[in-house]
C-alpha cells in the first residue's frame, strides 16, 4: 500500500508540471535553457531563505514569519530575473521560432515561471513524498480523513500552476510598472502569493475543521483569478497584433 500511496501522490503532485515539460518545454532547447536559468535564480532565493531561517533562531518555529521572508526573497529574485531577461530579450527574440511574435514575452515568462514552479515544488514536497514509502501514515490534522501526503500533493500541484501564472502576470506588470494596471498586476502577484502560502497553514490546524479544504479553495480561487488576468492580457495582445498586421493570417 505504501508504494501505491507514493506513486499516487507523485502523479498528483508532479503529473501536470511534468506533462507541460514533455509536451511543450522539453521540445525546445531555448525553453529548456530559460527554465534552467530561472530555476537557478529560484534555488538561490530558497538558499538565502534557508540561511535566514538557520540564523533566525527565535523565529524558526514561527511559520508565518518564515513564510513572510521566504516569499519576500522569492519575489525580489523574480524581479532580478525579469531585469536579466529584459536585457537579453532582443537576442532571445532573434533565435526564437517567431522573432516578430507579440507573444514572445508571454512565452518566455511562461517558461521561466515553469522553472520557478519546478524548483519550489521539488524542494517543498520531495522529502514528504519519500516519507510516504514508509510503513507509517501521517493524517492531516485539519482533515483526519485524508493523509498529509495527499493533501500536500494537491497543494503542490496547485502551487506549481500558480508559480507559472504568477510569473506571467509579474512580467506583464514589470513591463508596465509605471502604469496603474502594471503596478496592480505586481501587487496582485505579491498579495496572492502571500495569501495562498498563508492559507496552507490551515492544513496543520487542529482547531479549524476541514481547514485543508478551505486552503485548497483559496488556492483554486487565486489560480482562477490569475488565469483570468493572463487570458485578458493575451486577448489584448492578440487584438493589437491583428490591428497592426490585419493580413498576417
Amino acid at each position: 500500500m505504501s508504494l501505491v500511496t507514493f506513486f499516487g501522490c507523485l502523479l498528483v503532485a508532479y503529473g501536470p508540471i511534468l506533462s507541460i515539460f514533455f509536451l511543450y518545454i522539453g521540445q525546445n532547447a531555448q525553453y529548456v535553457l530559460l527554465m534552467v536559468s530561472s530555476a537557478f535564480f529560484c534555488l538561490i532565493a530558497l538558499l538565502i531563505s534557508s540561511v535566514i531561517w538557520y540564523f533566525a533562531k527565535a523565529a524558526q518555529s514561527i511559520h508565518p514569519a518564515s513564510i513572510a521572508y521566504s516569499i519576500t526573497v522569492q519575489e525580489i529574485f523574480r524581479w532580478f530575473f525579469f531585469l536579466l531577461l529584459r536585457h537579453s530579450e532582443a537576442g532571445l527574440n532573434v533565435v526564437s521560432a517567431n522573432p516578430q511574435s507579440p507573444f514572445n514575452q508571454s512565452t518566455f515568462s511562461f517558461v521561466t515561471g515553469y522553472g520557478y514552479a519546478l524548483t519550489t515544488t521539488l524542494v517543498s514536497y520531495i522529502s514528504l513524498l519519500v516519507e510516504s514509502i514508509g510503513p507509517g501514515v501521517i493524517m492531516c490534522p485539519s482533515c483526519p480523513q485524508a493523509t498529509t501526503f495527499f493533501i500536500s500533493a494537491v497543494t503542490t500541484t496547485l502551487f506549481s500552476l500558480l508559480h507559472i501564472i504568477w510569473m506571467m502576470i509579474a512580467f506583464e506588470g514589470f513591463s508596465n510598472i509605471r502604469k496603474p494596471a502594471g503596478a496592480a498586476r505586481v501587487i496582485w502577484v505579491i498579495v496572492s502569493h502571500f495569501g495562498a502560502s498563508y492559507a496552507t497553514l490551515l492544513n496543520g490546524s487542529e482547531t479549524i475543521k476541514y481547514g485543508c479544504v478551505y486552503a485548497i479553495i483559496v488556492c483554486v480561487v487565486i489560480l482562477s483569478i490569475s488565469i483570468s488576468l493572463v487570458a485578458y492580457s493575451l486577448k489584448s495582445r492578440f487584438k493589437l497584433a491583428h490591428i497592426s498586421h490585419p493580413h498576417s493570417s
